[in-house]
């Protein structure tokens, strides 16, 4: 290869590295827009680590006392997980 073709196609890879780089950079910008919610969400929930942590404590007690009212509101909050879905099914536009 002659001097003046590597020095072509040095330039044209070069140019090729700096297009890469351009998209790289785009995408990582779409990337984080597209991740947003769900980083806020990880925040909110690493934020409520600690009460999460009390509340878990204190249900586990509260089962160790009570098993039975806890199996209770188990059924209930499921029935009532189960008639909000049926209704979003429902009324949803298809």
């Amino acid at each position: 290869m002659r001097p003046r073709e590597r020095h072509a196609e040095k330039l044209r890879l070069l140019y090729l590295i700096q297009q890469q780089r351009a998209d790289l950079t785009d995408e990582c910008d779409q990337w984080l827009v597209a991740t947003a919610p769900y980083d806020r969400g990880w925040i909110k929930l690493m934020g409520m680590k600690k009460y999460l942590a009390i509340g878990s404590s204190l249900m586990a007690v509260y089962t160790a006392r009570h098993p039975n009212k806890v199996m209770q509101w188990g059924r209930r909050a499921i029935g009532i997980w189960g008639t909000v879905k049926l209704i979003r099914n429902t009324l949803s536009p298809r």
